[in-house]
């Protein structure tokens, strides 16, 4: 007579839906950040003169016969799941103990930058988009991607499986890939500029500069994957930054042959090929945000003191 041999009970980790809701909160932010950049790329960003609401309705007709009221309209509703998202994450880690406080506090700043940035793009549009409101919607964007990238490590089985590096001393590190994040939201900030003010000495700023991210970023990942090479997911990481950093240059200088002098005009929804390729080169931004800090919880992790959890 056979018998079935009993199974080890699979242990599930305490954090594995909040996780879950992260990656979900990634993803809608990335769709809201391309949406968002497709709405200032064909100069749609007036499409609605009003907030929070669209020509006074939740969803009025022009938002989906219109091609500019479809991305601004569109860009709100995925801007406000974020914020739902980010929100419901946050009760979630706070009420339920899952996850340690560090976890907690990154998600409660990530909803309330979730929560700054949406005041500031309803606030520009009253306004009838100012630069400033403009450039600071733009890259709390990017940090919110940052934030929840963060979060997303610190929930995840990658976190708590991380060992101590010992052959590198505590803390080693931790200021370059830092620093390479402060670079990549600089650079940020100056192509938002650039975009907003069509400012010609704004724009070739961000082009020069796109010489020192490479070499920061490289010099970053270099070091990471020296140092570091025997913690899991740091190579991997470091090599999809480099070849995402690559990307992104070339995508750049085809940004800037193809984009039109005028800036962000109306006239834009009718050179839909040039505005998504432009915005595509301001998603690999974003996406190149989150994975450095991504990287930079990772480092951080791994190069933490003897005891510390």
């Amino acid at each position: 007579m056979s018998t079935i041999p009993a199974h080890p009970e699979l242990t599930v980790s305490p954090t594995r839906g909040p996780f879950r809701l992260a990656v979900a909160m990634l993803s809608v932010t990335t769709v809201t950040i391309l949406w968002g950049a497709l709405t200032t790329s064909t100069g749609s960003g007036m499409a609605y003169a009003d907030w929070p609401l669209s020509d006074g309705q939740l969803m009025p007709e022009s938002s989906y016969t219109q091609l500019p009221h479809f991305f601004e309209h569109f860009h709100r509703l995925f801007a406000s799941s974020a914020g739902l998202i980010a929100l419901g994450l946050w009760i979630w880690l706070a009420l339920s103990g899952r996850a340690d406080r560090r976890a907690t506090r990154t998600a409660l700043f990530g909803g309330c930058l979730v929560l700054t940035q949406g005041v500031i793009g309803g606030t520009g549009v009253l306004l009838n988009l100012p630069a400033v409101t403009s450039v600071t919607h733009g890259t709390l964007a990017q940090l919110t991607l940052a934030t929840f990238g963060w979060l997303t490590y610190q929930l995840s089985d990658r976190c708590r499986e991380t060992e101590i590096a010992r052959d590198v001393a505590p803390g080693a590190g931790r200021k370059l890939v830092l620093f390479a994040l402060a670079v990549v939201v600089a650079q940020t900030v100056v192509g938002a500029v650039a975009r907003h003010t069509n400012s010609g000495h704004a724009l070739w700023t961000h082009v020069g500069n796109a010489f020192v991210v490479f070499l920061v970023i490289t010099i970053a990942t270099a070091f990471a994957v020296g140092k570091l090479s025997k913690t899991r997911g740091v190579k991997g990481l470091s090599q999809a930054i480099v070849g995402l950093l690559i990307l992104q240059i070339v995508l750049g200088f085809v940004a800037l042959a193809i984009r039109n002098d005028a800036g962000k005009a109306p006239e834009n929804v009718d050179r839909l090929g040039a505005a998504t390729t432009i915005s595509f080169h301001v998603l690999i931004g974003a996406l190149l945000t989150v994975l450095i800090a991504a990287l930079a919880a990772h480092v951080f992790r791994a190069t933490r003191r003897p005891g510390v959890e």
